[in-house]
């Protein structure tokens, strides 16, 4: 099983889904717990669970705390973790609270520049403890759907390149996912790394996603 293209596939998805249908989920949490259901089941059945010291163990936690304080008062909880196969820990106090992370996925829903910036801090932090970084923006929009969805004029909109400063000299991957009930806005996702800008469709062949770089749509 390709782990990496398995998780990356899902993320895809899971944007294209959310651009298609933005109301599965009123909240954040929601979310999470969608995105948590939509890997379970993409990861093959066998692989789902490990066995650690006779106690068995799911490989994707939801909320599992940091390794350290990432500069914070205290450690903090990721909203969505992989456990690196094999398992291994990393403290001897409470091991099962200190497993190698594969990978980690932030989420945001409507959320001002500042919640990114810290999300992208703490990923790429030297002590996080994770070996794959990943942060899902989320962006939905409406003329008064749901008092949670912004308006197209908000100024709190990032745009690509707002996003790829955020991320440079990282190895962060942002996906920038916007659903826009107006149809004011243009609306799908984007792969935002240090280095590059990827996004505007799917053409997958053989279940691996390929995008086309881009260098326009600069909400």
């Amino acid at each position: 099983m390709d782990l990496n293209a398995l998780v990356e596939q899902s993320l895809y998805e899971f944007c294209a889904e959310f651009v298609d249908t933005p109301y599965l989920c009123y909240t954040e949490h929601g979310i999470h717990a969608l995105f948590f259901q939509r890997l379970y089941d993409a990861i093959p059945e066998e692989s789902r669970y490990f066995t650690w010291q006779d106690r068995k163990v799911c490989v994707i936690q939801k909320e599992y705390p940091t390794a350290s304080d990432l500069g914070k008062p205290k450690r903090q909880n990721w909203d969505l973790s992989v456990i690196k196969m094999p398992p291994e820990t990393i403290s001897d106090k409470n091991p099962f609270d200190f497993f190698r992370l594969e990978f980690v996925i932030e989420f945001g829903l409507n959320e001002a520049r500042e919640h990114l910036v810290e999300d992208v801090r703490r990923l790429s932090h030297p002590s996080s403890n994770v070996e794959n970084r990943y942060c899902v923006h989320l962006y939905r929009f409406s003329d008064g759907v749901s008092g949670r969805d912004w308006s197209t004029r908000s100024k709190r909109i990032l745009g690509l390149n707002d996003i790829r400063e955020i991320v440079s000299g990282t190895d962060v991957t942002v996906f920038r996912t916007v659903a826009d009930t107006t149809g004011s806005l243009k609306y799908g996702f984007w792969k935002i790394t240090s280095d590059s800008v990827s996004g505007g469709g799917l053409d997958i062949e053989g279940c691996i996603p390929k995008f086309f770089l881009v260098s326009f749509f600069t909400i």
